[in-house]
């Protein structure tokens, strides 16, 4: 069964010895640096910028933290504008949440994969750096299985996907207009505020048993929903989804299309690397950020090590889960705090599974609490079925092959997993979690706390986009919007 040898990196591995906040940053920094791998490797297979020995005392104008999307357009503006800028990443590489990899001679995305032009902003660095795109069998699939009753179901594609988009239809109609009363503006998710807040309390569990949909249609509908919000539906907010929906314009084949089918040509860490590449920022990799300190009409940045930097003001742009995991004094505004310790993002699992047998585009798909969520093709083969798989927390280990075979069977009879491989996002202490879906309440509650400027000390991430929330797109919008403000700010000083 075994195809490629990984190194296995859990929560303990990273966190062991840690006696303190500080100390667990400074191990997982170690792990990293040493070239401590989880599964497929935390290293991306394109290499990426040079880190920097910078000396400790060292000034800047801007100071970013974390090379995800967000901080390496940050960075890369502000140094375009003219400002001194340093990007500390905690990880040895860039990239925050996506990185590519290899397996088995293909290239995977272990985190973010899909993007669209209908994403304005990821779109723009697309076309600035030339890159290509390249589109997968997830949209177009053939076939269709899923559980219910304790059985599976089965079924062409072209007859059950009408049954699906009609049954999403009808779960995002909350207003009898299809949703567009709450998010006709979903770049502006506030501009309807009083008609989010009539949904924002609501869990899409709460909307599934509302609607009350026929048990087969409910298990069709529901292993969709769990793999959006990447949880237990029941902790995962209604209005998010209905933002989703109108920002794929109240379409479900659109939905699939803008975000689960096409794939940068060139991977996201090439892009991440073209990014890094533009501006002439300084770049200092497995430099984890301990403390943020404001004093004097200046921002002190302390690293693990103890090396500290200052500038006139600092990007923050680690996700909501990690912000509390920093020290800020001030401390951090008590709605960011709180939002950081409730957690935003999602915990399920991503891995990919090599099957020996060839089944065409094929979706497999079983409601929650089922340790695979939703499965479906990613590459045919000549040595069979590469499937990206998508599940909840703490129902499956992707690491254990057996245990893959086991929970695909259920959904996929007879299936032979050749090798599997994932990154265990929820182990790392840099993202505590996947994309950011906002649990119930929180997006009117915690958006707008999470992007709020806190004197000179500025916070731009994917978890707080007005647009394309916990997306690569919506990474380069915060960080795009936030190097602009951080330049008039640093006008006015």
């Amino acid at each position: 069964m075994k195809e490629e040898q990984s190194v296995k990196v859990g929560r303990r591995t990273f966190m062991r010895g840690a006696g303190s906040a500080l100390a667990a940053t400074a191990l997982a920094s170690s792990t990293l640096a040493k070239g401590g791998r989880a599964l497929a490797g935390e290293r991306p297979s394109l290499p990426g910028p040079e880190s920097k020995s910078i000396a400790s005392g060292a000034q800047y104008d801007v100071i970013v933290i974390g090379g995800g999307f967000a901080g390496l357009t940050a960075a890369r503006d502000c140094a375009l504008r003219g400002m001194k800028t340093l990007l500390l990443e905690a990880r040895a590489r860039i990239g925050g949440r996506t990185f590519t990899s290899s397996f088995a001679g293909h290239r995977l995305e272990m985190g973010g994969t899909w993007i669209h032009w209908s994403q304005p902003h990821v779109w723009d660095e697309m076309t600035r750096y030339g890159m290509g795109i390249v589109d997968g069998p997830g949209a177009s699939l053939e076939h269709v299985s899923w559980l219910s009753g304790g059985k599976i179901k089965s079924g062409d594609a072209e007859k059950v996907f009408p049954v699906l988009a009609d049954a999403m239809a009808k779960f995002c109609d909350v207003d009898g207009y299809g949703g567009r009363l709450v998010f006709p503006r979903p770049h502006d998710p506030l501009f309807h505020a009083d008609e989010v807040r009539k949904y924002d309390g609501l869990s899409l569990q709460d909307r599934l048993a509302a609607v009350g949909f026929k048990q087969e249609v409910h298990d069709l509908i529901s292993p969709q929903l769990t793999t959006l919000c990447h949880r237990d539906p029941a902790s995962a907010g209604l209005a998010d989804q209905l933002k989703l929906w109108a920002l794929s314009e109240f379409d479900l084949g659109l939905l699939f299309e803008r975000v689960n089918k096409y794939r940068i040509e060139q991977g996201t860490s090439g892009l991440a690397n073209a990014i890094a590449a533009d501006g002439g920022a300084d770049v200092m990799l497995s430099t984890p950020v301990a403390r943020v300190e404001q004093a004097g009409g200046k921002v002190s940045v302390t690293t693990a090590s103890g090396a500290h930097y200052s500038a006139g003001a600092v990007i923050c742009t680690v996700p909501a889960n990690v912000l509390k995991s920093i020290d800020f004094r001030p401390g951090l505004n008590p709605a960011k705090l709180a939002a950081s310790k409730a957690g935003v993002a999602g915990q399920g699992t991503k891995c990919y599974i090599h099957i020996k047998q060839k089944i065409g585009k094929w979706m497999g798909c079983g409601a929650f609490p089922n340790p695979i969520a939703v499965t479906w093709t990613e590459q045919e083969r000549d040595d069979g079925t590469l499937l990206v798989s998508f599940g909840p927390p703490g129902r499956l280990d992707i690491n254990d092959e057996d245990a893959v075979q086991t929970a695909l069977r259920q959904i996929l009879p007879g299936a032979d997993v050749v090798a599997t491989t994932g990154y265990q996002w929820t182990a790392d202490p840099w993202s505590q979690g996947t994309w950011c879906y906002y649990r119930p309440g929180q997006l009117t509650r915690d958006m707008e706390p999470l992007r709020q400027r806190e004197g000179a000390v500025f916070f731009a991430s994917a978890d707080s986009a007005s647009g394309w929330t916990g997306t690569i797109d919506g990474a380069i919008e915060r960080g795009t919007r936030v190097a602009q403000d951080v330049k008039a700010f640093l006008n006015r000083k």
